[in-house]
């Protein structure tokens, strides 16, 4: 062990949903660890005409300007390392110019959970470029217990690879909310939830063309619930869609389209029928999972990648092909999850335990 803390620069300047977690987790953690010590760069360490930029940025851009604020708070800080908790915003800066210290981070998508074909072989090709180029010292991987085997056998020990929760908040739920009450829902209805940001990447745009296909007889026992704040390119189609659905007049749909508290997103969970996620982008991990395991409520998702895996491994809920029509045929069947695996899968995603992998890792470092 250095005799010397090292300095250890938590690097995340984009903010809310699992950032704002991940964040809140590791400080609440930081003092156990004597090794290290951190420094925090965040949303609020943003100047805010920048923030606007990166918000209305494409692809390109975004990463690069996330990638120039990187080398600043390395040149501010000196940090002997650094955690980026999203590595996948920062991957192609990475791969061209390198890390001017060395890094961890935290993986989101996990290519090997891809079919293999010309998406699959890109990712290898970019993750064995990102991994020469820059420094990683560790990659955690969320909900990545097969990810990280497959990586350790094909990129050497260099950098360790290393499988961590994606955990529910533990947070307890708003007293005195009621969904019901909220949205003016008969008891009657069925409420399934779809929480987060609302873009295509979740299948915002599937589930809303699924609403105008399912019988009016199954819909007159739901309602369907919209929370989260639609991303800025998708924003006046999302508006546009909702629209189509309400005109035809017997799918009950609700839209929440502003930042709720952990205490509301709790209630709303624990008080819905069951949550939504016909996402398009399967091999990405996702907060939203252990969030309904934790409340009890089954899950219906995307066949394949982690998350169907997931899903069915940990009989988590029901899984579908994402297009319109498959979905519309799921929402019409009963969707069940085993309630003693969902326990389980609930229990193995504490924010503790996720604080304690990353830290001990990194400042337990010789």
């Amino acid at each position: 062990m250095n005799s010397e803390p090292q300095t250890l620069l938590i690097f995340e300047p984009l903010s809310g949903g699992h950032r704002s977690n991940f964040i809140r987790w590791i400080a609440d953690a930081s003092p156990e660890y004597s090794g290290c010590r951190f420094v925090f760069f965040t949303a609020d360490d943003v100047e805010e005409s920048v923030s606007e930029r990166i918000a209305s940025a494409g692809w390109w851009k975004k990463q690069m300007l996330l990638y120039r604020l990187f080398r600043e708070a390395c040149r501010k800080y000196k940090p002997d390392q650094v955690l980026v908790l999203e590595l996948t915003q920062l991957e192609l800066p990475l791969v061209l110019f390198g890390s001017p210290v060395p890094l961890s981070a935290i993986l989101f998508v996990q290519y090997p959970e891809l079919p293999r074909g010309l998406k699959f072989f890109s990712k290898h090709w970019k993750t064995r470029l990102l991994l020469l180029r820059a420094p990683v010292k560790n990659l955690f991987l969320l909900n990545g217990e097969k990810s990280c085997r497959y990586l350790s056998q094909h990129f050497g020990s260099q950098t360790k690879f290393i499988p961590i929760p994606d955990p529910a908040s533990d947070i307890l739920a708003e007293e005195g909310f009621s969904l019901r009450a909220h949205f003016n829902i008969p008891a009657a209805r069925k409420c399934f939830l779809f929480f987060g940001a609302i873009s295509r990447r979740k299948g915002a745009d599937v589930l809303l063309s699924a609403l105008q296909r399912i019988a009016p007889e199954v819909a007159k026992q739901s309602a369907f619930i919209f929370c989260g704040e639609p991303e800025a390119p998708y924003k006046n189609e999302f508006q546009n869609s909702v629209a189509a659905v309400r005109d035809l007049g017997w799918v009950e749909i609700h839209v929440e389209n502003r930042f709720v508290s952990d205490e509301r997103m709790m209630a709303l969970f624990e008080q819905c029928d069951g949550v939504l996620m016909p996402y398009t982008r399967p091999e990405y991990s996702s907060g939203i999972l252990a969030l309904a395991a934790k409340a009890g409520k089954p899950v219906l998702g995307p066949i394949g990648g982690l998350l169907g895996r997931l899903i069915e491994e940990n009989r988590l809920g029901a899984t579908t092909v994402v297009n319109p029509a498959a979905l519309a045929e799921a929402l019409a069947r009963p969707i069940c999850a085993d309630k003693a695996r969902q326990r389980d899968f609930a229990e193995q995603s504490r924010s503790s335990d996720f604080s304690k992998i990353i830290l001990s890792a990194i400042c337990h470092e010789s």
